[in-house]
């Protein structure tokens, strides 16, 4: 059987990234003039996805954790809102295809990060919107949190690449202080993308 130290990551009473959405996704959404359908991938304890919830999106999630996933869907019954999550790794997840207006990928690194990012295109609708917030290569220099992985790590460069199909195309790598529960804490530097498919 698969190990899975996700769900030790997340085994805590505690959310460990919090419960408030990210702040970059949050005031993106928020400028959004229309609720749709929307996927969160890697989506942990479900900080993003209820957010969304309770603005009226129609919320689909996966993680490959089964304990974020009840931590999730009690933060939404808290919230009293509904979204449909899955215990799904980004290599397994399938869904009908075009059939999102919305992809956000909140520090959702992954391995086969271009094919994942190929993946997740294949989902959304044409005109859709994709939002993304990642760690930059340089965050290496920082222990605010993200994968010790240089290879999980984004550059610009591959971001342009693999969301090279996309319209209204904006990247931008910049340094930010997190306060984002236990594990995002502290000076980071972070990769923001917004695109239209």
């Amino acid at each position: 059987m698969r190990s899975n130290p996700w769900d030790e990551r997340f085994a805590g009473n505690d959310f460990i990234y919090g419960t408030e959405p990210n702040e970059f996704f949050k005031h993106n959404v928020q400028q959004m003039n229309f609720v749709g359908k929307a996927l969160f991938p890697a989506e942990g304890e479900g900080r993003n996805a209820v957010f969304a919830a309770t603005l009226g999106w129609d919320v689909v999630a996966y993680d490959g954790s089964s304990v974020a996933k009840r931590k999730a869907l009690s933060l939404a019954f808290q919230k009293e809102v509904s979204i449909q999550y899955f215990t799904s790794f980004h290599e397994e997840f399938e869904h009908a295809k075009e059939a999102f207006d919305l992809a956000v990928l909140i520090f959702a690194h992954a391995p086969n990060r271009k094919q994942y990012h190929q993946k997740m295109l294949s989902f959304l609708k044409p005109g859709a919107t994709i939002l993304l917030e990642g760690f930059s290569k340089e965050q290496l220099n920082y222990r605010s949190g993200g994968p010790s992985n240089y290879d999980l790590l984004f550059s610009e460069e591959e971001l342009r690449d693999d969301f090279s199909t996309l319209q209204e195309l904006k990247i931008e790598k910049s340094l930010v202080r997190l306060d984002e529960g236990s594990h995002h804490q502290g000076i980071a530097s972070v990769i923001r993308l917004v695109g239209k498919k």
